[in-house]
């Protein structure tokens, strides 16, 4: 089973209304702001575990940036895990060569 899919069988089993990989993706992506889908977002950020979200980003399906974006787009940084939200933070200026912005620069 491909990370998407495991973490939105487990999104999928607490909403009376499914979403499917094309619509989660459009969502992250900023391309569907259908407020129907916000409570899968918010689940998506709390309760999917980094490691998780780490294999969804290396399977090229989004990107850290993407996922740092989305919880903007969808307000969801003041309902996600607040470790989850801080690590794509960091995952995502890592990625775009502004680790220093973040005072993370250490790392790399």
């Amino acid at each position: 089973m491909s990370p998407l899919k495991a973490a939105l069988l487990h999104i999928n089993v607490s909403v009376p209304v499914e979403i499917d990989e094309g619509t989660f993706v459009a969502c992250i992506k900023g391309f569907c702001t259908n407020e129907k889908w916000k409570g899968h977002i918010w689940s998506f950020f709390l309760e999917t575990p980094v490691g998780l979200i780490h294999e969804i980003v290396l399977s090229r399906i989004v990107t850290f940036k993407e996922l740092m974006e989305a919880q903007k787009i969808w307000k969801a940084e003041e309902y996600a895990d607040e470790n989850t939200t801080g690590w794509i933070r960091e995952m995502a200026y890592l990625s775009m060569g502004r680790a220093a912005e973040l005072g993370i620069a250490r790392f790399i």
